[in-house]
């Protein structure tokens, strides 16, 4: 089993970054925190989870909402005064397909798509946490995500305040391989939601990504990945030698080669049971 020390990073394909990237810093109150050619790294100031934006062109598949990210905000009423807000500016950021805010696995939220084919959730689960304690946290999945509130100062004229970038959304066909695989291999706790969907995370953090069962769902690039960090570099070289050897067995439909070019980072691609993409990344 790979040992992890975090689950470091969403990535994200998008069309154009002109087009997405606006979106993500003026509507989600995400920061540029980097930039190379063909993709932009984003952090939202409460959340020690990265995104990174990587430009595909014209060809990228739109990922619907099987294959979406969220958001939280505090009240049920900044979800509202979200709606309001998106849908008023819509034609102004591209936005597509936003939905009317309603309650769902315990929040309440609203969705759109912005113009570089993702879909975002802005979700809050205020209503939920005035009944639930304890296991309903689902390993704090549905628990705050901050220390602190933002000030209404940090986000001001919208209404609502983005106060953390919570998770990401994997579709599948069948959660019983893709459960054994997040923790026989990618060494992750997982909290089941209904017979529909689990919650996969690091167990010292609140960030999470969702594999939730759809008839009808597609694969994309290894664009579209999360990151588990490792330890070491030679923490992943061990890594990679034993999916070499067992992988197969294990799981692992794609093994990309080790990728040591860059001399302080070591990693490599890999695709679990249902064809979702990993990177096993050291510490840089």
């Amino acid at each position: 089993m790979i040992e992890p020390v975090s689950l470091a990073k969403a990535h994200m394909e998008c069309r154009y970054l002109k087009e997405t990237v606006p979106v993500l810093i003026d509507l989600l109150a995400f920061e540029k925190v980097g930039e190379f050619p063909g993709e932009v790294t984003l952090k939202h100031p409460n959340t020690d989870w990265l995104i990174v934006v990587h430009e595909a062109g014209a060809d990228a598949p739109v990922k619907q909402m099987h294959n979406h990210f969220g958001v939280r905000v505090a009240t049920t009423g900044e979800v509202e005064a979200a709606y309001e807000y998106l849908s008023a500016h819509k034609e102004e950021y591209g936005l597509r397909q936003i939905s009317k805010p309603l309650y769902n696995h315990g929040s309440y939220s609203l969705y759109f798509l912005e113009p570089g084919t993702n879909g975002w959730e802005i979700e809050c689960y205020e209503t939920f946490l005035r009944k639930e304690t304890g296991e309903g946290m689902m390993g704090a999945v549905r628990a705050s995500h901050w220390d602190s509130l933002l000030s209404p100062e940090r986000f001001p004229g919208k209404g609502y305040v983005p106060q953390a970038f919570t998770h990401g959304t994997l579709a599948c066909g069948d959660l019983k391989p893709s459960r054994d695989f997040c923790t026989q291999v990618l060494g992750l706790e997982i909290h089941r939601a209904n017979e529909n969907v689990f919650y996969v995370k690091h167990p010292r953090e609140k960030c999470y990504v969702v594999y939730a069962i759809r008839k009808n769902w597609t694969t994309f690039s290894p664009r579209f990945r999360f990151t588990i960090n490792l330890e070491s570099k030679e923490a992943v070289t061990r890594a990679h030698r034993w999916l070499v050897e067992s992988g197969k067995e294990l799981g692992v439909t794609e093994l990309g080669d080790l990728d040591e070019t860059d001399g302080t980072v070591s990693l490599f691609f890999l695709s679990d049971p249902n064809r979702n993409w990993w990177e096993i990344s050291s510490l840089s």
